[in-house]
């Protein structure tokens, strides 16, 4: 299963450094730039190509094994996801002073599945990965503020062809 990668792109940009040695320093940093999102259904296709399954069916195991990872967290219990991480539960509780009751209804909140990621697989190694820088697309033009009484910014007469409202 191991095919040849495009190159991740990336462009360079500049910004000011808040903390650390460089602080205040205006540094160069690359981003990565021209990702595309892949469909869950076009992930399938490209699983069931290197199995005996179709797409449908890898669908719905990946499916089928969310789900069910999600009831057991649901349950209080981890679950080892594989090469992914683990499942756990988590949730946020509100604090309440000693000598008061605390009712778990109320002062907990938010619960949720929280994943932590297995640190060698989403590692991804220097050999894996190749890199092409691409040109950055310019920035959006930030629209100027109109004055208080929301009047024109552009000054009458100026040729602009703009008539403020």
């Amino acid at each position: 299963m191991s095919k040849k990668n495009k190159p991740i792109g990336y462009t360079l940009g500049e910004r000011k450094v808040g903390v650390g040695p460089n602080k205040g320093k205006v540094v160069i940093q690359a981003t990565p730039s021209g990702r595309h999102r892949m469909s869950f259904e076009r992930f399938c296709e490209l699983v069931a190509k290197d199995t005996t399954l179709n797409y449908m069916e890898v669908q719905s195991v990946l499916n089928l094994a969310a789900d069910m990872a999600r009831e057991v967290v649901a349950n209080g219990d981890i679950v080892d996801f594989g090469r992914l991480g683990t499942l756990s539960p988590s949730f946020k509780s509100k604090v309440v002073p000693v000598g008061s009751e605390f009712n778990a209804n109320v002062h907990i909140t938010e619960p949720r599945v929280n994943l932590r990621p297995n640190t060698m697989y989403f590692r991804l190694r220097p050999e894996e990965v190749s890199y092409e820088r691409m040109e950055a697309k310019p920035k959006a033009k930030k629209k100027e503020k109109k004055p208080e009484g929301g009047g024109s910014t552009s000054e009458p007469g100026n040729g602009s062809g703009h008539v403020g409202i």
